[in-house]
C-alpha cells in the first residue's frame, strides 16, 4: 500500500522561505566589507604597478638624454590640463602609455571616464620638476620621481623613488626624519 502524503509537506513553508533569504541577506551583508578590501587592496597593487612603470620610462628617458624632462611650469595654470599631457606625451616614447598615468581608485571615484577622449585626459600621478643635470634625479634618494596627486589609498601618496622602490607618505616621513637628523 502507498503510504498517504500530507498535502502541507509539498513544497517550503513561508517562514522557511523568509529564513533562507535572511541568512543569504546576512551572509551578503557580511561579505561587503571583505569585497570593499579586496578591490581597495588590488586597486593599490594596479596604481604601484602604474608607478613603477612610469619609474621605468623616466629611466629610459634619462640613459637616452642624460636630463629629466623640462616640462613648463607656467602649463599648470591653464584649464586644458596642458601640463600633465606634456608629461604624457614625454614618456609616450618610452612604453609609458595614458594609462599608466591613471590612478584606478581615482578612476572609479571619478566613475570611470574614458580617458581616451580630450575632455578626460588627466595624470593621477605628478612627476617631480628637477633641473637638467645629469645627477639630479638621483641625488636625494628620498625625494620621489612620482608621487600620486592624493591620498587615496589611506596610507598617503604612494610615490616611488630614486631607487624604484615604491611606498606611502605615511611610512617615508620617519626614514626622511632620520637621514635629516631630526
Amino acid at each position: 500500500m502507498k503510504p498517504s502524503r500530507d498535502p502541507r509537506s509539498r513544497g517550503f513553508t513561508l517562514v522557511e522561505i523568509i529564513t533562507v533569504i535572511s541568512v543569504i541577506a546576512i551572509l551578503a551583508m557580511l561579505s561587503f566589507p571583505v569585497f570593499a578590501e579586496v578591490r581597495a587592496h588590488i586597486e593599490r597593487i594596479n596604481c604601484t604597478s602604474n608607478l613603477v612603470q612610469l619609474y621605468t620610462g623616466a629611466s629610459a628617458y634619462l640613459q637616452d638624454t642624460k636630463h629629466w624632462p623640462q616640462v613648463n611650469p607656467a602649463l599648470l595654470n591653464q584649464a586644458n590640463h596642458a601640463y600633465d599631457e606634456a608629461w604624457i606625451e614625454t614618456y609616450m616614447p618610452y612604453g609609458v602609455t595614458r594609462q599608466c598615468w591613471i590612478c584606478p581608485t581615482i578612476e572609479r571615484s571619478l566613475g570611470g571616464p574614458d580617458i581616451t577622449q580630450p575632455e578626460n585626459y588627466r595624470a593621477d600621478y605628478i612627476a617631480m620638476p628637477y633641473d637638467s643635470k645629469q645627477l639630479s634625479p638621483h641625488q636625494w634618494p628620498l625625494q620621489p620621481w612620482f608621487a600620486e596627486r592624493g591620498n587615496v589609498h589611506g596610507t598617503g601618496n604612494l610615490i616611488i623613488l630614486a631607487n624604484g622602490s615604491v611606498t606611502d607618505l605615511y611610512s617615508l616621513a620617519p626614514a626622511a626624519a632620520a637621514a635629516s637628523g631630526l
